[in-house]
């Protein structure tokens, strides 16, 4: 078999998931031997997912080749159906090995018809495999394209899909034994920038990302700011609406609902010294945190609410990050930190982050992209 590879993004637009598909872009170019390989999105995206490369990784954008996806004329669910049918078909013609970098409920029903003996085809899966276990209403039309349904319909022998996370398998219903035996796992592939050394004054908290509907960030923020006002929540990010905003305004910096720039999101999260990572407990089970991440790469030690997707990480390694049962005790470990982190404990917890990112580096996940791929 060639090494020739087709790397397809079926759905995101713009920015969304440019990160992730630009270090995945990386780490694939790596994993074939640095050639033979395309990368196939929407027009904006694909110059986003460009631009990223341009940046932290130049030499590898001008060996890709790039090529730009035809977007749907209409939103109505006929339409998306045929403009995805028409869009995997062709990816499958394109060449006999594809990786899909996302792919929707409604896709992954096209390509299992669509696929033959002969094509060997990667699929990444995202968020939406959390609905695995929610399947939808018998009789709506959300039903057809349930990810259940969808699931356990005939399996291709030469579909594999890919989990971003051994935690995420290991908590993939039993009852999807062939999706289990047909999927591998890789780490989620980032671009980390060079870390800054900080020799922190004040505590400033900052919430990568949004932050759902906020009621977490509000309480943690409120309970924190009642017995320390000198405590700084910082967000690094935007928020899901006006109203959340309007309401974390009072106890979060910078709480907006309005997206920023790379740079400016750069320079919020250089001025933190902690990343909070707030979510229910025991919640991200089946999918990957990309705000974890974000967290890594700027070296910032972390306070997070327990799940096991950062469980499963930061239980192989100290000193980067402080678990919490409640959202009591993540207001009680960042009062704590104030009191007790020295210059040297904070640098210390650096190092270790530091050290610990390797892994998810583009040369890191290609080992492991090539063991998926063959």
């Amino acid at each position: 078999m060639s090494n020739r590879l087709d790397i397809v993004e079926p759905q995101m637009t713009g920015m969304f998931h440019a990160s992730f598909n630009a270090a995945m872009v990386h780490a694939a170019f790596l994993a074939t031997d640095e050639e033979g390989v395309a990368f196939s999105g929407f027009a904006g995206h694909v110059e986003e997912v460009r631009r990223i490369l341009r940046q932290l990784a130049p030499r590898i954008d001008s060996r890709i080749e790039w090529r730009t996806l035809e977007a749907s004329r209409s939103g109505s669910v006929i339409s998306r159906l045929w403009h995805s049918h028409r869009l995997i078909s062709g990816a499958l013609r394109a060449g006999n090995r594809v990786l899909f970098t996302s792919i929707s409920r409604m896709q992954i029903l096209l390509l299992k018809r669509a696929m033959n003996d002969r094509v060997q085809v990667r699929a990444v899966l995202h968020g939406d495999l959390e609905r695995i276990e929610t399947p939808a209403s018998l009789g709506s039309a959300a039903d057809l394209f349930s990810l259940r349904r969808t699931m356990a319909g005939r399996h291709p022998p030469g579909l594999r899909y890919l989990l971003l996370g051994q935690s995420i398998r290991d908590h993939i219903p039993p009852e999807f034994a062939e999706m289990i035996s047909n999927s591998s796992v890789i780490d989620h592939p980032y671009h980390f920038v060079p870390i800054k050394n900080l020799r922190p004054a004040a505590c400033i908290l900052g919430i990568f990302g949004n932050t759902g509907n906020g009621r977490e960030l509000e309480m943690v923020a409120r309970q924190v700011k009642e017995k320390n006002p000198g405590i700084t929540f910082r967000l690094v990010g935007f928020l899901g609406s006006e109203a959340i905003a309007a309401r974390l305004g009072a106890w979060v910096e910078h709480a907006s609902h309005r997206p920023i720039s790379r740079e400016v999101y750069a320079q919020r999260a250089e001025s933190i010294t902690h990343a909070l990572w707030l979510a229910p407990i025991g919640s991200f089970r089946l999918r990957a945190s990309g705000t974890f991440l974000d967290s890594l790469s700027y070296g910032k030690p972390l306070i997070y609410t327990a799940n096991p997707y950062i469980d499963s990480y930061l239980s192989q390694t100290t000193g980067i990050g402080t678990r919490c049962e409640s959202l009591d005790a993540v207001c009680e470990t960042i009062l704590d930190v104030v009191t007790q982190q020295s210059a040297d404990s904070y640098a210390r917890s650096q190092t270790r982050i530091a050290e610990f990112r390797v892994r998810f580096t583009p040369e890191s996940v290609a080992h492991q992209l090539r063991s998926a791929l063959e």
